[in-house]
């Protein structure tokens, strides 16, 4: 199949057009060209802003959309190009604020503070695609892990440990939240793509755990014991990422919809492991 990915050059990007190329699609990349990154021969890069438009005349059967933030951006894929499938990459940062967990996809979406304009630009996605009258998907995933990650998660909370810094979580750090590997993320979107399936899907692991708990498994992970303080001034909607990457705010979904189609979820402490051996050991 024809598939057109816009963004796709950092995270999941990379391993979701490695998974496609493997499978013989063909692959056009859309983005600024702002990170490099060694495109396989077999890909089409073609160089462009989206709020410029796309100014591309290509049929695709595809278009995974790795980085609509706000309605506009999806408005304008919908009027500039021609494709037969849409596959929007959104978050679980788009539904609606609750005490009810776990999240499905029948949950609620609106506003949650915590994730200010990100959430509300989401939130816009999904509605312009809720409005249309396109065969789509949203992938929804929670806080997303892995090697090469843009956001500093894994490499903040292994560095403070391994010198011995201490880790302030806010809060009493007794949230529970879930956490998913790239790798899931990439598969699941290969899945839903090449089967064209629509509906949303929550994209998260089993397993869920409370801030203090997950210091605790990666100091186990890298044989230190980790010097964990708290922050009660830091606690919910208070978060100062400065401190450490996750809120003490409980999020949490359900991921059957997914493991129903045959995705499989690596074990947070096999994950964290591996990721850690192959990568943020040499880098840390």
């Amino acid at each position: 199949m024809n598939i057109l990915i816009i963004g796709g050059s950092r995270f999941v990007g990379p391993l979701a057009v490695s998974k496609l190329l493997t499978k013989g699609h063909n692959i056009t990349l859309f983005n600024r060209g702002r990170i490099k990154f060694n495109y396989d021969k077999n890909v089409k890069f073609i160089q462009g802003d989206r709020k410029n438009g796309f100014n591309i005349k290509d049929h695709f059967d595809i278009v995974i959309d790795t980085c609509a933030f706000v309605g506009q951006h999806t408005e304008k894929v919908i009027n500039e190009l021609n494709f037969d499938y849409y596959l929007n990459f959104g978050t679980a940062a788009s539904y609606k604020k609750t005490e009810n967990f776990p999240l499905t996809e029948n949950s609620e979406i609106g506003d949650w503070p915590l994730w200010g304009s990100y959430n509300k630009g989401k939130v816009e996605c999904e509605k312009i695609l809720e409005e249309s009258k396109i065969k789509y998907a949203t992938i929804r995933p929670v806080y997303i892990l892995g090697k090469n990650n843009f956001v500093d998660r894994e490499h903040f909370i292994y560095s403070k440990i391994k010198v011995h810094k201490p880790l302030i979580l806010p809060g009493n750090g007794q949230a529970k939240v879930q956490f998913v590997f790239a790798q899931d993320v990439a598969n699941s979107i290969v899945l839903l793509a090449e089967k064209k399936i629509q509906g949303a899907f929550n994209c998260c692991g089993d397993e869920v755990i409370t801030l203090k708990d997950l210091v605790e498994e990666m100091g186990n992970i890298i044989n230190i014991k980790p010097i964990i303080k708290f922050n009660p001034d830091a606690d919910g909607e208070k978060h100062n990422l400065n401190e450490f990457p996750f809120a003490n705010e409980t999020f949490y979904c359900s991921n059957e919809k997914l493991k129903k189609l045959g995705i499989k979820f690596t074990l947070l402490s096999k994950g964290l492991k591996e990721d850690y051996e192959n990568y943020y050991k040499n880098i840390i």
